[in-house]
């Protein structure tokens, strides 16, 4: 939750599999979203080993390299679940869970850095339905000669 890249590569021969087979739409999206939720490592660039200056055989993912946390919904709230490795002196490895309330403003954020060609791979258009257009930011209200006039029995 870090970068904003999607966590399936583009050379990915599954993915490309998906993209091919599967229309555009909800039914991509859904496969797409199958398909990353295996992944919990976003993939960095690996170094070039034919020297600096040569170009890449095949372009890098370009992702930030962190494990990926789970996102968890209760309610109306989303939380982010990281595991985490513990050390102990009787344990070798105790598995402890990090979990924190993600805010709209974090999400909105996260949402921003996705790619016109992610979007595209998701099956969403990057034209019509951008994702950080799912999320209100500007709450209209009309001024109060427009709102519709409540009637108030007598009261004393």
């Amino acid at each position: 939750v870090n970068c904003g890249r999607l966590l399936a590569d583009e050379n990915d021969p599954e993915l490309a599999k998906i993209v091919r087979t599967v229309p555009v739409g909800k039914r991509r999206f859904e496969a797409v979203h199958a398909y990353c939720t295996k992944i919990s490592i976003c993939k960095p660039d690996e170094p070039n080993e034919n020297g600096e200056d040569a170009p890449p055989s095949q372009p890098g993912h370009g992702g930030c390299g962190r494990l990926q946390p789970a996102i968890r919904r209760e309610a109306l709230k989303l939380f982010s679940v990281n595991k985490q490795q513990k050390h102990d002196e009787e344990d070798d490895t105790k598995a402890q869970q990090d979990k924190r309330q993600l805010s709209a403003a974090e999400v909105y954020t996260l949402f921003k850095k996705i790619t016109d060609s992610d979007i595209t791979l998701m099956g969403l258009s990057a034209e019509f339905a951008r994702p950080d257009w799912m999320i209100i930011t500007v709450l209209p209200v009309p001024p109060p000669p427009v709102r519709p006039s409540i009637a108030v029995d007598g009261g004393a």
